[in-house]
């Protein structure tokens, strides 16, 4: 389960040949504690920024030891350069290998940044360094290695197919010759940047961070627990009409009380993909400008790693001619005022206008047979105002409706004309109202 972690009590590393007023972060520490690899701006020797010739300040990787509970001897690294940067130090389980990320130009190079493999050699010596290759890096940037202690790559990536921008992905590159890559998914993977995963194999137990949704700044710490009973939901959003996959909508998932227990937006393929509880009620929630919602529940199964698929299907509200689509607004035999089933639909215009505040509306009422035509006329002429007026009531300006008439039993929908027998079902039909884009063509 995700849960946000709040750092208490902080301690700092001693600033001696450590922290200076420049960037220091991305730490990696041997394992009997008396190494540390860092990353810090470009500092000369008179501690001061160093440039290269376009005025760019590269990150590089340093080394220190511990002394008395005190850093010291802080070195750069000897395949850093002015040039380009070298940052992220990840050390593998046995120390004897160093990675990190970099965007030098290298006979191997395949992204904006790729992640490099150097040999640690007795007395701070380094093997050449060495492109992690295809298998891990791509055309985009890969970042924030870290080796678990069951030598598992963990890292963060844009350049594969994922659930927003930086996603984490796993890969087993250090134990087997058939070299995998998987994402982690939800809930480790959001709509947002998610990066800098930290493990523990035997717990199980971790943290990264990520800049989703919820948080409470721009980057947060949040820390997970892989112990608890949980199961994958997931699917694809789609339009109703065409079925072709909607990225970048938005889907809630929410409890049997009504709250909202998790948010994430589909990848460029309409995916989600969400971790639940078992035997649990929820609703899947999906939502995207000029589409009216879905809700779609479910129960999620009572074993454990059991996984739901869950596809949702949006209508899309605008189409040709100049028309907003919705479920028709229905009013009772008789009546003007609108249905609650109605103001539901009705939000959905709200919402549209609200995107395009230039939009101007024509509001069309009918009514079925029933009755004279001129009380029909009278009627229909009530129920474009109650219309109207429900739109006012929801802060829209009255500016925005150019007229809300009403056409009677004119303009009926199927047969049930005077004296035609007709249910109730088949009459209803003829009592609605539409909405027409006054100025489309803007």
């Amino acid at each position: 389960m995700l849960t946000l972690y709040k750092l208490s009590n902080e301690k700092f590393i001693n600033a001696i040949g450590i922290n200076t007023i420049y960037h220091e972060a991305a730490v990696a520490i041997t394992n009997d504690g008396k190494t540390i690899y860092f990353t810090r701006d470009n500092v000369d020797k008179r501690n001061k920024l160093d440039y290269d010739k376009e005025g760019t300040s590269h990150l590089k990787i340093y080394k220190a030891t511990l002394e008395n509970e005190t850093w010291k001897n802080s070195v750069s690294l000897d395949f850093n350069d002015d040039v380009f940067s070298t940052g992220h130090p990840a050390l593998s389980a046995d120390n004897k290998q160093l990675y990190f990320v970099s965007d030098r130009e290298h006979p191997d190079a395949i992204g904006q940044t790729d992640i490099y493999v150097v040999d640690i050699y007795a007395g701070n010596q380094y093997s050449e360094p060495r492109n992690l290759g295809s298998s891990i890096n791509t055309e985009g940037r890969e970042m924030f290695p870290y080796i678990a202690k069951d030598s598992t790559l963990y890292f963060s990536s844009d350049g594969y197919l994922n659930l927003g921008l930086l996603d984490i992905y796993k890969s087993n590159l250090l134990k087997d010759s058939e070299v995998t890559v998987k994402n982690l998914g939800a809930p480790f993977n959001s709509g947002a940047d998610d990066f800098a995963l930290f493990i523990d194999t035997e717990t199980k137990t971790g943290y990264f961070s990520s800049n989703r949704i919820g948080g409470k700044g721009d980057d947060d710490i949040y820390s997970f627990s892989e112990n608890e009973c949980k199961q994958i939901t997931k699917g694809i959003v789609m339009d109703l009409d065409t079925k072709e996959p909607l990225p970048n909508a938005m889907v809630e998932l929410i409890n049997k009380n009504g709250k909202i227990i998790n948010t994430i937006t589909t990848s460029s393929t309409g995916a989600y993909s969400l971790l639940v509880d078992y035997e649990k009620k929820y609703s899947l929630k999906a939502s995207k400008p000029d589409f009216k919602d879905a809700v779609k529940s479910f129960t999620s199964a009572a074993e454990n790693n059991h996984e739901n698929t869950v596809d949702l299907y949006l209508k899309f509200l605008l189409k040709v001619p100049c028309e907003i689509v919705i479920d028709p607004i229905l009013f009772d035999f008789d009546k003007w005022t609108i249905a609650t089933d109605s103001k539901y639909e009705l939000e959905n215009i709200v919402n549209v206008l609200r995107d395009y505040p230039t939009m101007i509306l024509k509001i069309e009422s009918h009514t079925d047979s029933r009755g004279t035509d001129k009380y029909n006329n009278r009627l229909s002429e009530k129920r474009a105002k109650s219309t109207s007026d429900y739109l006012l009531s929801r802060g829209i300006d009255s500016n925005r409706i150019e007229s809300a008439i009403g056409y009677g039993e004119t303009q009926l929908l199927n047969k049930c004309a005077n004296k035609v027998k007709c249910t109730d079902a088949q009459h209803q039909e003829n009592r609605r109202s539409y909405f027409k884009i006054v100025n489309c063509d803007k």
